[in-house]
């Protein structure tokens, strides 16, 4: 049911559909009650460690890392956060989720296209599919029940599109359906983890938009008046680090930023993005973001981090290429960040229907979720599918 926790033992007080914490970010319970929450079972989700690398970096921005030794994916899990607790939550919560990914417990249908398609409500091909797939009308796949958002309906995705196993299994499957996290979350309540779902489809959406058509536009850092985005940008600015932040034109009319940063310290670039109905909590997350992505690459535990951002900071290091000035919180130059509005909507389930509602208008499509949770855990945990949005390599 929407609004409520699944029962638990030895959970604290359940959460309501009301918001609780509506500054920088938005949740149903304070990070403190969540933290409570999640702790008991954080083993059984393979989390060994907790740990605070926010001082790896001068910066001061609070970054989490939750450790999976034995992930069938990443092993290390990044949280960013305006306090030490929601980054402590956030990286916490990303591991449980992706740790449901790996082992999902979801009934399986195993039928052909040709069979499924009419129960479907939409075309295949406005999924992420593979560059070369082989999908015709008798292949034969497993399918995941899906539900609407909205609750008007019922579905089916593709489980090859969201089983997350990098495990090497000695079979060998054809292309068909390109594998993602995106739309993956969890949350306190079920509205909660489906909202943060589909904030990550449509900021994805919109960051491949802007690198498509150019679709980004530089804000004016000066008219930046969420309290909680400043206090942000008064750090980097303390640590001698340049913003620079752009405003994502997305057809969802969801305030969208990316965010990048660099400094003469360590003069790699490293960015962020964020997607929210409320503009300052949309910059928060970028902003936290960029933050995170550069302590993740200074810490080194990532499993995918590469070897770029190393290359780039040798490469500056060795040539002396000088960083971009650091420029003052009140630098001007670009959109006026107060001009974009946001959607103060303090029930949750209320802004999971408007924005399931938007991304409808836009698509044509309702968005649909897996339902991932464990009912033993209590966590609720899905898998948002929004057919039609673009990702960040590519439809």
């Amino acid at each position: 049911m929407r609004g409520q926790l699944l029962p638990r033992a030895g959970s604290p007080a359940q959460p309501t559909g009301d918001k609780a914490i509506v500054t920088g970010t938005h949740r149903a319970r304070p990070a403190e009650e969540t933290w409570e929450w999640i702790r008991p079972v954080l083993s059984r989700c393979g989390v060994t460690r907790v740990a605070d690398v926010t001082w790896l970096d001068e910066i001061g921005i609070p970054v989490f890392q939750a450790i999976r030794p034995n992930a069938h994916t990443l092993s290390v899990s990044q949280g960013k956060g305006i306090s030490a607790m929601l980054a402590r939550v956030s990286a916490a919560m990303e591991a449980i989720e992706l740790w449901h990914a790996e082992h999902p417990r979801v009934p399986t249908t195993t039928v052909t296209v040709e069979r499924m398609e009419p129960a479907l409500g939409y075309p295949l091909d406005a999924l992420p599919l593979a560059t070369r797939h082989f999908i015709g009308p008798d292949c034969r796949f497993d399918w995941y029940p899906a539900t609407r958002i909205d609750g008007q309906g019922a579905s089916y995705v593709p489980a090859s599109l969201l089983r997350l196993d990098a495990c090497v299994t000695g079979r060998w499957t054809p292309a068909a359906f390109r594998a993602t996290s995106n739309g993956l979350a969890s949350g306190n309540v079920l509205d909660e983890a489906l909202l943060h779902g589909m904030y990550e489809v449509i900021e994805r959406d919109a960051s491949a938009r802007a690198r498509r058509y150019g679709t980004a536009e530089p804000v004016d850092l000066s008219t930046v008046d969420d309290a909680p985005a400043r206090r942000l940008l008064e750090l980097f600015e303390a640590a001698g680090v340049h913003v620079t932040v752009r405003a994502l034109a997305s057809p969802f009319r969801v305030p969208t930023f990316d965010v990048t940063i660099t400094s003469p310290a360590f003069p790699t670039p490293f960015g962020g993005a964020g997607t929210h109905l409320d503009v300052g909590v949309a910059l928060s997350r970028a902003l936290t973001e960029a933050a995170q992505s550069r302590a993740t690459a200074i810490a080194g535990a990532r499993d995918d981090i590469g070897q770029t951002p190393y290359r780039e900071a040798h490469f500056h290091s060795v040539n002396r290429s000088p960083a971009p000035p650091v420029a003052p919180v009140g630098a001007r130059g670009g959109i006026d960040f107060t001009s974009i509005a946001s959607v103060p909507l303090r029930s949750l389930s209320d802004e999971t229907l408007h924005l399931a509602g938007r991304i409808e208008s836009v698509t044509g499509r309702p968005p649909l979720y897996v339902d991932l949770t464990y009912p033993d855990i209590g966590i609720p945990v899905v898998h948002v599918v929004c057919p039609g949005t673009l990702s960040d390599t590519g439809h």
